[in-house]
Parts: structure tokens; C-alpha cells; sequence
């Protein structure tokens, strides 16, 4: 099978991720590991001028990380906490809780640990 031929099947399947059910405030919370794509995503809506802003970045993290379970994208529940998009909604969502925001913020650590951008590109050059 040429190199052609081995990328063009992997456009058509589904790759399996790693995936991490949290028990957070009586809830259970499915935490899938980011794809590259997705961590790329997090890192620029972080970026601000030459700076990162650590917390929008955890909170883009948390979001891209759940969203598959969680509706973060809900327009009455971005209503209901008076946030422009899903990303500024960690914030207000756990602002009364702020153990159950590490909780989750740990899982997409923990199920995340290990994927870096290099480990990526390396394991496709397999």
C-alpha cells in the first residue's frame, strides 16, 4: 500500500480516542481525548497579542473536550448565564463550584497527558 493509498483510507475512518467518565457533582461527565485539530483550535482562541491567556485556554480545553456530551453550544443556556460564546461558559457554569471545574479540568489533563503535536506527527510518519 503506497503512502497515497494509506492516507486516503484513513480519511474514511473513524479514529477511536481515549475517553475518561468523571462523576462531578452527582453528574457523569464523558471527557474524550482532543485531536490535533482541536488542540490547535484551543491554543489560538488563548492567544492574545504575544500572550496566552491561561484560563480561556483551559476553559477552550474543557469545552472541546466534553462538548460531544454536554450541549455548551445551548443558545437558552448561553442565555441564561449572559455569555456571548460556549468558551466563556466554564467559567460562570462552576463559578459556585470551583472543585467540580478542577474535577474536569484534571480528566482532560489526564486523558490528554502524553499527546503532544510532535507524538502526533511522529506516530503518522509510522
Amino acid at each position: 500500500m503506497s503512502k497515497l493509498e494509506k492516507y486516503l483510507a484513513k480519511a474514511n475512518e473513524q479514529a477511536s480516542r481515549k475517553e475518561l467518565i468523571v462523576n462531578v457533582a452527582g453528574d457523569e461527565w464523558k471527557v474524550r481525548q482532543l485531536t490535533l485539530q482541536e488542540s490547535r483550535s484551543c491554543e489560538r482562541l488563548a492567544e492574545v497579542g504575544d500572550t496566552m491567556d491561561w484560563y480561556r485556554y483551559n476553559d477552550a480545553r474543557l469545552v472541546k473536550a466534553t462538548e460531544h456530551d454536554f450541549p455548551w453550544n445551548d443558545p437558552a443556556l448561553l442565555t441564561a448565564y449572559g455569555v456571548g460564546t460556549k468558551f466563556e461558559l466554564p467559567a460562570k457554569l462552576f463559578d459556585a463550584e470551583p472543585e467540580s471545574y478542577a474535577k474536569l479540568l484534571d480528566a482532560v489533563r489526564r486523558v490528554n497527558s502524553g499527546v503532544s503535536e510532535t507524538e502526533v506527527v511522529d506516530e503518522l510518519k509510522n
